[in-house]
Parts: structure tokens; C-alpha cells; sequence
């Protein structure tokens, strides 16, 4: 493997690697918020709002680039058409249809973390939509993990 496929490949895991790493630290505002009052919980609160809505961002971004570097790396190595690279199969298929599941996922928790938001602004009850975006996020990070470790096995078969 030369040194272009070798970046194609590395390149949707490392930005994911940063993102996930960014996503664990917004998902530590369930615990930081409790701990906050007055400005300083509104700034923190704005400042998670917007970090979630540029994290949601991200999140299709790294499906995207993961189906792009897929694509290359195919065309390169197995001289395929675009059409017949963008879809992955093996255990690529297995971590590509868990990206789409991912994203599926990730939409309904921004969605919940904006309706709890817009609750929370129309000063209508929005604790019970807070604490079923809390239990997403939790549920949501578990599958990442999940999702990032099949990522790992299949960069191992590439890179072997």
C-alpha cells in the first residue's frame, strides 16, 4: 500500500477519532450542568447548544468523508466505477451501515436537544425531553464505541 492510499484511508478515523473526542466532552455536560448556576450556566448552556448543533454538522461530515475515502481507496485498488465503489461490502458494509444507522441516531438526539431547547425558551415544561436527550446521548455513545471498534478491525484488515 503506498503512501496516497494510506492517507485516503486514515483520513475519515482520524477525524472521527477528534469528533468522538469531541462528543464525550459535550455528553460530560450532563454531570458539569448540575454543578453550574446563575451566567455561568447560561453561558455553559448556549455554548453546549452550539456545540451540539456543530457537532451534528460533523457527524455527517465523517459519514460522508468515510463513504468518500471508501469510494478512493476501492477505485485504486479494485478499479472500480464511483457507482459500485460507494457501496462497501464485508465487514466495510457491516461499519458503513452502522455510520447510517449512527447518523439516523444522532439526528433524533439533535432533534431532542433542540425541542428541549425550544420548550425550555417558550417556558413550557421541557425536563422530561432534557432527560430523554440525556439517555440518547448515553445510548448514542455506547454505539460509537461499538461503531469505532468495527471501524478498527476493518482498518486492520486494509492495512494487512
Amino acid at each position: 500500500m503506498g503512501p496516497t492510499e494510506l492517507v485516503i484511508i486514515l483520513f475519515h478515523p482520524i477525524i472521527a477519532i477528534v469528533v468522538i473526542g469531541w462528543m464525550v466532552k459535550q455528553h460530560r455536560w450532563r454531570q458539569q450542568g448540575k454543578l453550574l448556576k446563575g451566567d455561568q450556566r447560561k453561558a455553559a448552556v448556549a455554548s453546549h447548544e452550539r456545540d451540539g448543533e456543530r457537532l451534528y454538522i460533523m457527524a455527517w461530515l465523517i459519514v460522508v468523508t468515510g463513504f468518500i475515502a471508501n469510494a478512493l481507496h476501492r477505485i485504486r485498488t479494485e478499479n472500480l466505477t464511483l457507482p459500485s465503489a460507494l457501496l462497501p461490502t464485508g465487514a466495510g458494509g457491516l461499519h458503513a451501515g452502522g455510520g447510517i444507522i449512527g447518523l439516523f441516531l444522532i439526528t433524533i438526539l439533535w432533534q431532542k436537544g433542540r425541542k428541549s431547547r425550544d420548550l425550555r425558551d417558550a417556558g413550557e415544561p421541557w425536563a422530561a425531553e432534557k432527560n430523554r436527550h440525556g439517555r440518547a446521548s448515553d445510548v448514542i455513545l455506547i454505539l460509537i464505541a461499538i461503531h469505532a471498534f468495527l471501524g478498527f478491525l476493518w482498518l486492520m484488515q486494509l492495512l494487512t
